[in-house]
This record gives structure tokens, sequence and C-alpha cells, in this order.
């Protein structure tokens, strides 16, 4: 994937509609509470009392007014948070498939930050941004319409110094997608470091760095608020320049009248009340440009992401133990190997721990070819690498991670029982005891085992163990023992040469 998701889906085109047909509709009820201030101004000169006809045109113009801009403001909303979830999707599918390799390079808080920063981005210009801009291009073409319709002379009046108004927003605009891209860069690098120091900070204050990162903090801290100063000083001189002309265009109106030329005082109070009702939308687009910017500097990052090559795991549990054979070569050195269907084989290999990630999808199989059973499509993979993998939630869960229907608890049990996890089946709660995230408070020991039982519940064809926790482990045997007798699998040893092998028996070269 290396576009961001489609806008316009259908649920998202009905949102645009409706937001257009509110703005529509707004626009509407503007020209008739414009003409029924004309009326009301002018049976006030008169000294007469309003008519029915124009206090209800009011009062039903303000009514649908507030209600059109409810009901478009929750549609925008939708509209963001529709496209938020679309692209918070993407995201982490794509992220899933990318290279474990390309995972380890990249700092794990700027992944985290595409899913708070970015998304917010995005939810705010497809959910603020995009639908004001919609609106104001409805309403202030037919405010200038309902200007003309009431004083031509006078309509030109106003619409010169808002001419003018919208050119000088316009140019202190330009600049303001950099303010944004240093105010980003200043708001991450603190985010990121946050993210990473917070685990250890335990660690880094007994290594005496408490202080200096405090410092450090400190300094961060004062280069984003210049930052957000600067950001913030150009969206309110938006706001100024706007209200500075909103208020010569009402004078302009008022000198234009001044001057004669038969302009009721009526129809002057008409103008001003249209040019009042101008304003909104205006403010509201210049709310949109910061939107956007913000919008713009994130597609950049995300773009840059989508553009990152995948790797394709799309798998099918096989019927049988695959035989595996790994062709080709691997930081320059030739890689041959076969392991027989439902037999226990050793890679041995200078990087013996990309190959296995290489045999199991984990990364891309750049110059090796990797064949289950004459097939390229791979089956139902395990691997277990040195880190133990799993996400916060009961033993139950964790044990049963890579299963597409959960088995009974009395056949989870045994599977845990077989792998020597009697401690963890023996404490409070059993199977409903909590586990942390990716295994923190277990053994190591204990971990591999919760890793080879997952692989048994899991029904894995191919079980690629690649990891320094069985290269330290001093029951490999029996573990071996015990989960060939579990699994119906091909099982793959990567030998990296810095822990004992297994026997000579389980060699197949």
């Amino acid at each position: 994937m290396t576009t961001l998701p489609h806008v316009a889906t259908q649920d998202r085109v009905i949102d645009a509609v409706l937001i257009i047909s509110l703005g529509i509709l707004q626009a509407t009820a503007l020209a008739v509470a414009a003409f029924a201030t004309r009326d009301a101004f002018a049976a006030l000169h008169n000294g007469a009392a309003l008519t029915l006809r124009t206090v209800c045109a009011l009062a039903g113009a303000g009514v649908i007014v507030a209600l059109c801009l409810f009901l478009a403001r929750r549609r925008a909303e939708a509209l963001g948070q529709s496209y938020a979830i679309t692209l918070r999707r993407a995201l982490y599918g794509h992220i899933a498939r990318l290279p474990t390799g390309r995972h380890a390079q990249r700092r794990l808080g700027a992944l985290s930050l595409r899913f708070v920063g970015d998304l917010s981005a995005a939810r705010l210009w497809f959910g603020r941004g995009l639908p004001d801009v919609l609106t104001a291009l409805v309403i202030l073409p037919a405010a200038v319409a309902i200007l003309v319709a009431l004083d031509t002379r006078l309509a030109t009046a106003a619409l010169i110094p808002l001419g003018l108004t919208i050119i000088a927003m316009t140019g202190m605009a330009w600049h303001l997608e950099q303010r944004h891209r240093r105010l980003r860069a200043r708001r991450a690098s603190i985010a990121i470091g946050m993210i990473e120091r917070i685990a250890i900070a335990p660690d880094l204050d007994l290594m005496g760095r408490t202080s200096k990162e405090l410092r450090a903090l400190d300094t961060h801290g004062a280069s984003l608020r210049r930052a957000a100063v600067a950001r913030r000083g150009r969206t309110a001189g938006l706001q100024a320049i706007l209200q500075v002309g909103m208020a010569l265009s009402g004078l302009t109106v008022l000198w234009q009248a001044s001057l004669g030329g038969g302009a009721a005082p009526a129809t002057v109070a008409a103008c001003l009340s249209v040019l009042a009702l101008v304003a909104l939308p205006l403010q509201d687009l210049g709310a949109s440009w910061d939107s956007f910017c913000a919008w713009r500097i994130a597609r950049v990052k995300l773009l840059r992401l989508f553009g990152e090559p995948t790797v394709k795991r799309r798998a099918r549990r096989a019927g049988r133990a695959p035989t595996v054979t790994l062709r080709g070569t691997c930081g320059g050195a030739s890689a041959h190997f076969t392991a027989s269907g439902g037999t226990i084989a050793t890679l041995r290999h200078p990087r013996a721990a990309h190959v296995a990630r290489c045999i199991s999808g984990l990364d891309p199989e750049h110059g090796l070819e990797v064949q289950f059973d004459t097939r390229t499509s791979r089956p139902k993979v395990a691997h277990i690498g040195d880190a133990h993998v799993a996400l916060q939630g009961s033993l139950r869960r964790s044990a049963t991670l890579t299963c597409a229907k959960r088995p009974s608890d009395d056949a989870i049990i045994a599977t845990l029982t077989a792998f020597g996890l009697h401690d963890l089946l023996c404490a409070p709660r059993g199977l409903d005891q909590r586990i942390a995230e990716n295994g923190r408070g277990l053994s190591h020991a204990q971990t591999l085992r919760l890793d080879l039982a997952r692989a048994v519940l899991g029904q894995a064809n191919v079980i690629v163990i690649a990891s320094l926790r069985w290269a330290v482990e001093p029951d490999q045997d029996l573990l071996m023992q015990t989960l060939m007798s579990q699994a119906a699998a091909t099982v793959i040893i990567a030998e990296t040469g810095t822990a004992p092998t297994p026997p000579d028996k389980h060699r197949v070269d």
C-alpha cells in the first residue's frame, strides 16, 4: 500500500452531501433573516409595529441556522471519526506487515505517534476543517449575493475591505505550515523521548541521570513553548486581521450610506447584519487552514510509512507437517537447508536468526527461496524468538493467542502441564490469572514453555525456534520429546553458535 485510504466512501460522501445541504439551508435562512431585518428596521423607522411575518421570519431563521450548525457539526465529527477509523486500521495493518528488521530499526515512540498525532491531525481536518470549508463555499457566495440584492452600492463598499482582508489573511497563513512543522518536531521529540524513558526511569535514576534528564526536559520544553507560541501567534493573527477587516467593512458601509444615494437605514442595518454573519465562516476558514497545515505534514509522514515494503504472511494450516526447503544466499553466505516433514532439523548459518525469520515470514526472503512441500505458500508457522510475545490478559488468553478457535480449558491445562507449567497453573485463579504484556514477571524458562505450548495449541505445521532461551535451556531433550509427541509439525532449530546445540541425531545439514 503506497497511498492513504480513500476519503470518498459511501458513508463519508453522504456526510459531505449532508453538510453541503445544511450549508445551503443556512444560506437560505441567512437571506430570509437579512430581508426580515430590513423590514423590521423599516417598521421601527416609520413608528409601526413589527408584523407577525417579520417576527416569524427572524425567529425561524435563527432557529434554522442554529439547528443546521448543530447537525453540521455532528455530521462533520462523524466524517472525521470515520476516516480516522479507516486510517487507523490501514496504519496498523501496514505496520503489522512490516519486516521485523524494519521494526528494530525504528524507534517505538515514532511508530506510536502515528496513532496519536497523525490520526488526530486527520480527524481534525476531515472532521472540522474540510466540513467548514464546504460550508463556507456555500455561505460566502450566498452572502455576497444577498448584499448585492440589498444594495449594489453598499455591497461594493463592504466587499472591497473584505476582499483585502482575505488577501491579508492568505499572506499571513502562507508560512503557517512551517510553524506547524517546527512545533510537530519539538512535540514529537519530547513525546518519543518520554515513551522510551518512562519504562526505564528507575534504572536511569540509579545511574544518577534524573537531574540531567530533567534539565534536558526543561530545555526541550522551552523550545516547544517557543514553537507553540509562534504557531499560536499566526492563528491569532489571522483572527485579528479578520476582526479588523470586518470592522472596516462595516465602517465603509456606514460611510457610503452617509454620502447619500438613497440607501435606507433599514437596508444599511440589513447589510451590517449580513456582514456580522459572514464573520463566522471566515473565522472557520482560518481554523481550517490551521488544520490543513497539520494534516499536510502528517500526510507526508504517513505516505512515507505506507511506501515502505511489507511482507506477505498469509498462511493456511496444512493437513500434515510439510518438508521445508531453503535455497539461496543470505549475507553473502550460501544457505541450503532441508527439513523433512515431521522431523527435527538444525539450521546452521552465520545469520541463522535472520534466516529463521525468513522461513517464518517475519522478514522478506531477499536472495532466498523457501518452499513447503514444493509450494511457496506458507503453512501455519510458529516462531519462537528471543523475546516472548504476548498481550496483557489471562493465562488462558496468552496460551491461545494463535488459536483460530479457543480450545477447552481441559485441553489448555493438559498442554501447559505437559510442558511443565505446573507452578503457573497452581497459582491463584489458575487460567484466569493476569499475565503482563510480553510475559513480564515470568522467568525465561516459563515463557519458553508457554511459547511451545502455544505452538501446540495453535496447531502449527512448522515450529521455528531461534531463541537464546532455548540455547540455555537445560531440559532441551525433555521439552523436544514433549513437543514432538504433542504436535504434528516440522521443527527447525536455528543454531547461532553461541550456546549448546541439540544432540547430533537431530541435525540436518
